[in-house]
């Protein structure tokens, strides 16, 4: 039961900041902050991990947050903070592994949009939803 609460409370937060995302191509950083901060605590009452691997799960948040910083912005802020905050909750390796399929997706769908000429290089897309994607896809398939 606790799984799913976790899993529900993880899936509402992410939707919730994807449309702020598509919408308006940035993230209340309050809605990041409350979604973080609920999902760990439900985290928490679930016990699977311990404190080294709930940290060693902010790695890939701070390194987009970093890349974010070297690159003048053209990563999100929002998208390293969710990173981390999916990264505490959930240990390092579900959260490479999201991380990973959200690259991928999202990829993809910038060679689509490149191809039908929808888009140039310099066009920016909103990363949370393929995060979410990729959220969906560890907790089908991982």
């Amino acid at each position: 039961m606790k799984d799913y609460l976790m899993m529900c409370l993880t899936l509402v937060w992410l939707i919730l900041c994807s449309y702020q995302d598509v919408k308006r191509k940035q993230i209340n950083t309050m809605l990041i902050l409350i979604g973080a901060v609920v999902i760990l605590a439900a985290s928490f009452l679930q016990g699977d991990l311990d404190l080294m691997e709930r940290l060693l799960g902010l790695t890939p948040g701070i390194i987009l947050l970093l890349l974010s910083y070297i690159t003048r912005g053209q990563i999100g802020i929002g998208d390293g903070l969710i990173i981390c905050g999916i990264g505490i909750c959930f240990g390092l390796l579900e959260t490479v592994v999201l991380l990973a399929y959200g690259l991928f997706g999202s990829a993809i769908f910038a060679v689509i949009i490149l191809c039908i000429h929808k888009a140039d290089r310099k066009k920016t897309i909103p990363f949370v939803p393929f995060i979410l994607l990729g959220y969906m896809g560890v907790m089908l398939f991982a």
